[in-house]
């Protein structure tokens, strides 16, 4: 339970893995490094250069035509995704989250005292109330906010400034399929539930299952009994998959497998021991036979044989490259049909789902 809550409390901080299928989440453009220099500039996932060394730091992704740069002064501006990028607006921010899943997105500018919500073309839309110390990305309309009040709490603010539900949690994620999960110290004791965007309890955990991750993925949540049995649960706390015989904690945890979270209708699970991929049925697609699989965005999956070679499947288990490379040559997939490959020299380059290289080779990227 203590390590469930710990991942809960890091999730204000870091980008979401997980989504349902009507999320706009998709990446537009990568940060690239070319052979010839240090400056970064951004690639599209189908190995197109949009414009090649503008920047000395690596800009973040593009999605949804705009993307963020952090600037000498370490100060971050937004801009939009063209072959000559222009400013959204003229303002530097000290803190700003870039637009992961909505056209809104929380900002803070030096010397104010608050937060600000900007919109996609820049407009300043709403301050939010001092006491958010911090805040969370906007998805679904609602962002997880930090009190500052003698214990923090968490509550959720929407994209026009108000507080759509009060800060009462000592943890809460971000919303996901309609839900969130969220903790709550009742009477001294945590207790972990899962909310509507209303703030209206859908379902508490107690002593039949814990939380095996801390959001939704594909509307699915993976749960865990005292007996070790793995379910998933429904956005309405129902059982969707029942236990059975193929699903197993992993052994050891792999923070870059990632299992049991759905993505584009498919998961990896464990048998204990070996790595394989389940539908939302619960139907096994491909056996547990590998002994790593790395997530991917649905289509392509990194993975590790028996003889500890790499190689790639997609979500039916058909070999799209073959079990010949050393660990660390194949990179998990940055979208549903496209995964890195690092070559003899050092180069890394962009295959399709055919295993072609669709790239010409850079030396460096980023996908956060």
């Amino acid at each position: 339970m203590k390590r469930i809550l710990h991942l809960l409390s890091a999730i204000i901080m870091v980008v979401l893995l997980n989504a349902c299928n009507n999320q706009d989440n998709s990446i537009d453009y990568f940060p690239y490094r070319t052979e010839k220099g240090n400056f970064w500039g951004l690639m599209s996932p189908n190995g197109t250069p949009l414009f090649d060394g503008l920047y000395m730091y690596a800009p973040g992704i593009s999605t949804r035509g705009v993307f963020m740069v952090r600037e000498e002064n370490d100060r971050f501006t937004f801009y939009t995704t063209k072959e000559n990028p222009q400013r959204i607006n003229k303002e530097h921010y000290i803190i700003a989250k870039p637009f992961l899943y909505s056209d809104y997105t929380p900002v803070r500018r030096e010397g104010d005292a608050t937060f600000s919500i900007i919109n996609i073309k820049g407009e300043s839309v709403a301050s939010l109330p001092q006491n958010i110390i911090d805040i969370g990305f906007f998805a679904e309309g609602l962002a997880p906010f930090v009190t500052d009040s003698i214990v923090p709490r968490m509550g959720y603010v929407d994209i026009q400034g108000n507080i759509a539900i009060p800060a009462r949690y000592s943890l809460a994620t971000n919303f996901v399929c309609g839900v969130a999960l969220v903790e709550e110290i009742i009477k001294g004791i945590p207790s972990v539930s899962v909310i509507n965007a209303q703030g209206k309890t859908i379902y508490t955990f107690g002593n039949e299952w814990q939380p095996l991750a801390t959001e939704y993925s594909d509307g699915l949540l993976p749960v865990i009994n005292i007996r070790q049995e793995i379910a998933f649960l429904d956005t309405r706390g129902r059982i969707a998959i029942a236990p059975n015989d193929n699903m197993r904690l992993c052994r050891p945890i792999n923070p870059a497998t990632i299992p049991y979270t759905f993505k584009a209708g498919h998961c990896i699970y464990s048998d204990g021991r070996y790595y394989g991929l389940m539908n939302k049925r619960g139907d096994v697609v491909v056996p547990a036979q590998y002994l790593n699989l790395y997530l991917g965005e649905g289509g392509l999956f990194a993975a590790e044989d028996s003889n500890h070679n790499w190689g790639v499947i997609d979500n039916r288990g058909n070999i799209i490259v073959p079990f010949e490379h050393l660990p660390g040559v194949i990179r998990p997939s940055i979208t549903p049909h496209c995964i890195v490959m690092q070559n003899e020299a050092q180069r890394f380059r962009l295959l399709n789902n055919k295993g072609e290289v669709i790239s010409k080779p850079f030396s460096n990227y980023q996908t956060k």
